[in-house]
């Protein structure tokens, strides 16, 4: 049996003036982040290697199509910055668009009993992932969640939500999300 081949999502285009000259994929497995060509993108897109998105042949070409989402919808990176960046949180100040383009957000609160023991995050393609609360926390620290900050309260590290209310998320058990406990 081969190694298992890493999944990918498109998470945002490059645009140059109408043209779409690449997109930014992120993998929620291993973290991998990146800028991809239209060419190398079309090819990832026929290895099945990105979740959120199918092709089409057109006339010779290769037409990207959104699976769960829209492509046109996704942030856009050009020479003028981040453009249509709602889906991506909060972008702290000095982040490269390489960084900001592969923030989550947190979408749920994976508890056990009174305990949370992780989150499920989203990335801008629509992509799930399970992080737990620790690995959570650094990426906070890192400016890698958009909607949520941390902070040292009497020697702990807390997360606060950054134009939200994460206590209104939705709780989650770890066996909802597959986890085992």
């Amino acid at each position: 049996m081969g190694a298992q081949r890493a999944q990918y999502q498109i998470v945002a285009r490059s645009m140059n003036g109408k043209e779409v000259n690449g997109y930014f994929l992120q993998s929620l497995e291993n973290n991998k982040q990146g800028f991809y060509t239209k060419e190398q993108v079309a090819y990832l897109v026929g290895r099945d290697s990105i979740t959120n998105c199918k092709g089409q042949l057109y006339q010779d070409k290769v037409l990207l199509r959104g699976v769960g989402i829209s492509l046109e919808d996704l942030p856009i990176v050009n020479n003028d910055g981040i453009k249509n960046s709602d889906s991506l949180g909060r972008i702290r100040r000095g982040t490269s668009v390489e960084d900001a383009v592969n923030q989550v957000n947190i979408v749920a609160i994976i508890a056990n009993g009174r305990n949370t023991i992780g989150y499920v995050v989203q990335n801008a393609g629509g992509g799930r992932g399970n992080v737990p609360r620790n690995n959570l926390l650094q990426m906070a620290r890192e400016g890698k969640v958009g909607n949520a900050r941390v902070q040292s309260y009497r020697g702990q590290l807390i997360l606060k939500g950054v134009n939200c209310d994460l206590t209104a998320l939705p709780k989650v058990t770890p066996q909802e999300v597959g986890i085992r406990v």
